[in-house]
């Protein structure tokens, strides 16, 4: 028979918990509404355009799910190969814009292949999905194919690839080459993570939204992650998607050395966000801060310095013809141990995360 003393204290505890339970589906009902609409907002800007050119072998590949996507190959400019460079356009762009970001990298011995993610450029709308500035899983099934076509070419490498993303494009690299032992290294320029930005989204306009700035400063951080993730689940089910869990990809990144570029001005991707990204991933790394840039504009802030970094960083890290075999021998030891310039014009307009 239970004691009185007893009694009070699972009484006590059931109360609490019943109290915390009411408090988080009246957060998620009442704020989650105002969440969506964020995650669901396409942002309003100019991307990157850039006309296309000549002297690549333009392809077409098949994704896992049935779409047949545009890409070139780019052969180097010089009479050896250091290595094969992939390029992952940012959101709403297409894949000509990887002209003044690493277009110079064919000077230095590198084949790119740049491509159009879906509902870009010359790739296929995809029936069910409409994307957004947010990296998902069929980002990730378009880079993924990517990567099965090279691995199918004559002139394939052996030794994989580089990676290069912009933005959106950054993440989605991020994402693949956690999980692809023949990416050997990865750069990225204004990369954000779905989870992070949203938290700190919804912690700059808890005040505007709540209204009782008592109330939003003495709420553990915790519930406004709660409530970020209940407002992610139910886009995703509208939106025929799922977020990718980019932290979890920097984490799992190493060994494979990673550039992290991002503007110092960068007004919707924040430095502390950036840099809270940055902290996620193991050796080697590397984050650059532009000082003055914004959000995708380092290139443009400091272009002899950007051309040096991006050449100096894959020609360091291009493993020249490592077999395969060694790279994923690499990864399995480390994973089980540790787990862990050319001008643009100035009238393209404002970027944004993408």
């Amino acid at each position: 028979m239970s004691s009185p003393s007893s009694v009070f204290v699972i009484t006590s505890a059931l109360l609490a918990m019943g109290t915390i339970v009411g408090f988080l589906a009246y957060v998620v009902i009442r704020y989650s509404p105002i969440v969506e609409r964020i995650f669901e907002e396409k942002p309003m800007f100019l991307p990157l355009r850039v006309a296309p050119v000549a002297g690549g072998e333009d392809v077409r590949f098949s994704t896992r799910d049935g779409l047949s996507l545009a890409g070139t190959y780019f052969p180097a400019r010089t009479d050896y190969r250091s290595g094969v460079v992939v390029f992952c356009h940012e959101y709403l762009s297409n894949r000509w814009s990887f002209q003044p970001y690493a277009d110079h990298l064919r000077d230095q011995g590198f084949d790119l292949f740049t491509f159009d993610f879906r509902n870009h450029g010359e790739s296929p709308k995809d029936p069910v999905y409409n994307p957004l500035q947010w990296v998902t899983d069929h980002e990730e099934l378009d880079l993924q194919a990517a990567l099965t076509y090279l691995r199918t070419r004559s002139d394939a490498d052996p030794a994989g690839v580089g990676l290069f993303g912009v933005s959106r494009g950054a993440g989605t690299a991020l994402c693949q080459a956690s999980k692809d032992p023949r990416v050997w290294g990865v750069i990225t320029d204004g990369a954000f993570p779905t989870r992070g930005t949203m938290l700190a989204y919804i912690l700059r306009w808890a005040e505007i939204y709540v209204g009782n700035p008592l109330f939003w400063k003495a709420v553990p951080v915790g519930v406004f992650d709660f409530l970020g993730m209940a407002a992610r689940l139910k886009t995703e089910r509208k939106l025929h998607c799922r977020y990718a869990n980019v932290e979890r990809a920097v984490a799992r990144l190493a060994p494979r050395p990673w550039l992290s570029i991002h503007g110092q001005k960068d007004a919707y991707i924040g430095v502390d966000i950036a840099r809270a990204l940055f902290d996620r991933g193991g050796d080697p790394k590397e984050l650059w801060i532009v000082d003055g840039a914004k959000h995708n504009r380092c290139r443009e802030k400091q272009p002899v310095a950007y051309q040096g970094r991006v050449a100096g960083f894959f020609r360091d890290n291009a493993p020249r013809g490592q077999p395969i075999r060694d790279l994923e021998a690499k990864v399995a030891v480390t994973e089980a141990s540790s787990f862990t310039e050319i001008p643009v014009p100035a009238d393209l307009g404002v970027v944004v995360p993408g």
